[in-house]
């Protein structure tokens, strides 16, 4: 048997190897849980780093938004004042004016507080920031400023703006330009909010977002605008009164009913100047008195000495020269002093004419749209469903300030701030509100004020009889619910047409005591217009629409950077 001395002690060998083998194993193990825990702690802060500037680019998102709503509800701050300083009086890199394009900067307004206003931002230190920030808290509730986000219990942030006022084109094709010159400014505004956001208990934690959005009017108020406009016959009878647009056709040109069909008159109505209507027509001692800044007078009258048209009683169709109709005239055979209204003459869509929006459509070339146009999407700010409305409501549905609602599924549609907060009619209802059922004005009663006025858009018929400051819009609604579902596009086809003969379905009636204070315009027919009633066109309640409605900001593609650092 051969003896292999090599094996005399294999067992204290092999532990030996064993006990290496674990040694290298545990120092590779722990390299590899160092390397691993150092990629976890830089994936950690990565993720953290990601976090906050998700977070302090979203306080700059809100910062932005309340810039926005700065002046939607203080839209006086964007006419010329001290607070607007040109961008020409800054380096070329300044906050906040480095925003904008070199191009057209030095043609572009910066605000600068003209008082001291301390820490705007809240980063804790006043400087030339603060001097060039919106003070937001003018207009957003101390619950509304962002001052915690996330597990951040401070937040800095604060937002200046540019301002171009757009330049008034002398051509159709003339592009889009800021300009200094207040002669040739339009009240288009266009702007570049810069919002800068820091945690400043986080170190470099900060952001600077740019957004550049552009302001439109809902409504622009048309000052040649008649006080009594129908696309159907209009019917006057006993002692209404109506005061003339005295630029109505053009400066010096009176207006005071335009139709596409006729006017037809019985009885004593009258049509004249508001200095005669004041002057000479004051009854009962009742003279003009002020009413928040604008004349008024509910029992006033027309002379008839001094009347335009309608100067004698009974039936004489005697109608001046600011009367607009179809009579048969020519404007010498003794129907009217006017030529007939010619088709293409009075607007095709009157709620275009009001709004901008077309909501009707000629489709057979005779100049009076009878047709619905398409139907577009709308998204409901309630169910977040998308659905399918006529043009015109999805406008009214998106726009109005409120909303009396004809049922529950119009409800579902609007907005929880467009329900009203008063009892309809309100002095203190204005702007722009839909009336989809039940509109009538009893006597005694008022809507809209001489400064804040309303914009009345009436579903159907209505009858006033109370006081109305502002435009009433008759609409006609479509009276076939089945041929408009939410659910799908609407075929428009020989369905709801209006009636050419009649101009529409809507109709109005005013009875004694009812006074308006500016105008009517009537998608069908003014039935009758009777009693003591008086519609009074005034460009001091027109102006003042500016104080009920207010202009909407609408985003600029491509116009969102965050490039900048301040």
């Amino acid at each position: 048997m051969t003896k292999h001395p090599a094996l005399r002690h294999p067992p204290r060998q092999v532990r030996g190897n064993a006990l290496l083998v674990a040694v290298i194993l545990l120092l590779l193990a722990s390299v590899i849980t160092l390397l691993t825990l150092n990629v976890g702690l830089f994936e950690q802060r990565t993720s953290g780093n990601d976090a906050r500037a998700k977070l302090i680019s979203e306080v700059a998102e809100a910062g932005i938004a309340q810039g926005a709503e700065f002046f939607r509800l203080q839209p006086g701050l964007l006419k010329p004042g001290g607070h607007w300083e040109r961008c020409n009086t800054l380096a070329a890199d300044e906050f906040p004016c480095g925003s904008v394009d070199v191009s057209r900067r030095d043609t572009m307004y910066f605000w600068k507080n003209t008082t001291a206003v301390g820490d705007l931002n809240q980063d804790g230190v006043e400087d030339v920031l603060d001097e060039r920030m919106l003070p937001l808290t003018d207009v957003v509730p101390a619950a509304g400023m962002v001052g915690a986000v996330g597990n951040f219990n401070k937040v800095s942030y604060g937002v200046g703006v540019v301002l171009c006022r757009v330049k008034i084109p002398s051509a159709s094709t003339d592009p889009t330009e800021c300009t200094t010159v207040a002669a040739e400014q339009s009240t288009t505004y266009v702007y570049n909010y810069v919002a800068v956001a820091s945690l400043p208990d986080e170190g470099g934690t900060r952001t600077t977002v740019s957004q550049m959005l552009g302001q439109y009017l809902l409504f622009q108020p048309n000052l040649n605008q008649p006080p009594i406009m129908a696309s159907g016959s209009v019917d006057v009878t006993g002692g209404l009164q109506v005061v003339t647009n005295p630029n109505g056709g053009g400066a010096g040109v009176p207006v005071s009913v335009w139709t596409r069909r006729d006017i037809s008159k019985t009885g004593t109505p009258n049509t004249c100047y508001l200095d005669e209507f004041y002057r000479f027509g004051a009854k009962n001692n009742a003279p003009p008195t002020l009413e928040e800044g604008v004349a008024v007078c509910d029992t006033c009258g027309c002379n008839g000495d001094v009347s335009l048209s309608y100067d004698k009683s009974g039936n004489k169709q005697d109608e001046g020269i600011d009367i607009l109709d179809i009579d048969g005239s020519n404007g010498s055979n003794g129907l009217g002093v006017n030529a007939d209204v010619l088709p293409q003459e009075f607007p095709c869509d009157l709620f275009e004419y009001v709004f901008g929006v077309k909501a009707r459509i000629d489709t057979n070339g005779d100049y009076f749209c009878e047709t619905l146009a398409p139907s577009v999407t709308y998204t409901s700010p309630t169910t977040n469903a998308v659905v399918y409305l006529d043009a015109d409501e999805a406008f009214l549905y998106k726009n109005a300030q409120s909303i009396i609602p004809r049922d529950a599924t119009a409800t579902s549609l609007m907005k929880p701030s467009q329900a009203l907060s008063v009892a309809y009619p309100n002095k203190a209802i204005n702007g722009i509100v839909w009336c989809q059922t039940n509109c009538n004005i009893g006597s005694n009663m008022e809507i809209g004020s001489p400064s804040k006025p309303v914009l009345l858009v009436i579903d159907g018929a209505a009858r006033i009889q109370g006081r109305v400051f502002g435009l009433i819009l008759m609409r006609t609604p479509p009276a076939t619910p089945a041929a408009h579902p939410l659910t799908a596009a609407h075929n428009h086809a020989g369905v709801d047409l209006l009636d050419p003969a009649t101009g529409g379905t809507a109709t109005l009636d005013m009875n004694a005591g009812a006074v308006v204070y500016g105008a009517v315009v009537v998608q069908g027919q003014i039935n009758k217009a009777n009693g003591t009633a008086a519609i009074v066109f005034n460009g001091d309640v027109f102006k003042n629409f500016s104080n009920s409605i207010k202009p909407t900001n609408s985003n600029l593609p491509g116009a969102w950077t965050d490039r900048l650092s301040y």
